[in-house]
């Protein structure tokens, strides 16, 4: 009878990891952090297809849009004090093809590979994240799934639940 329960847990246990790899949000590194959406840029996060990297250092927050153009804002000691941007910061935006009522979208702007906070992801139109030191290739408009064909076990990207309230955008775990 124990062998029997203990193989029916090891079972659950199996397929509950294995089913959550891409659905879950991460909580292995804090955020909070929280945007107006009808201010520039973060006006684009609402445009299925485009990403916005965000990044704070020294009392500023640094936004990358998927065109590359950047745009640096001023912090208020408030938000200095309060914004934690997980490993490396934020990719936020809404994937092209969005089966989730238009919702917003964030991972974490590190790679999970390489999971050093100096090595940031790089991303294009397309929605496809790239890391420049392990050649990981994540699908931002996918749950952030590894895209690689190379043969190697990928972690998919550190996402992170978001809520989306009059014009108001907010990132916490």
């Amino acid at each position: 009878m124990k062998r029997g329960v203990l193989f029916v847990m090891f079972l659950l246990l199996a397929i509950a990891c294995e089913r959550n790899s891409y659905n879950t949000f991460s909580n292995k590194y804090r955020v909070f952090f929280s945007c107006e959406t009808y201010q520039s840029p973060f006006n684009q996060l609402t445009t299925p297809g485009r990403f916005l990297s965000v990044r704070k250092s020294e009392g500023k927050l640094t936004m990358t849009d998927s065109d590359g153009n950047k745009y640096e804002q001023t912090l208020s000691a408030v938000q200095n004090s309060s914004f934690i941007m997980g490993l490396s910061g934020l990719i936020i935006g809404t994937p092209t093809f969005n089966n989730d009522d238009m919702s917003i979208w964030a991972y974490d702007l590190g790679c999970p590979e390489c999971d050093a906070p100096n090595v940031r992801l790089k991303f294009d139109l397309q929605g496809t994240a790239t890391c420049s030191k392990c050649a990981g290739a994540w699908n931002l408009n996918a749950n952030g799934t590894p895209i690689n064909t190379d043969g190697n076990q990928r972690r998919p990207l550190y996402r992170y639940p978001t809520s989306f309230n009059n014009g108001i955008l907010s990132v916490s775990n």
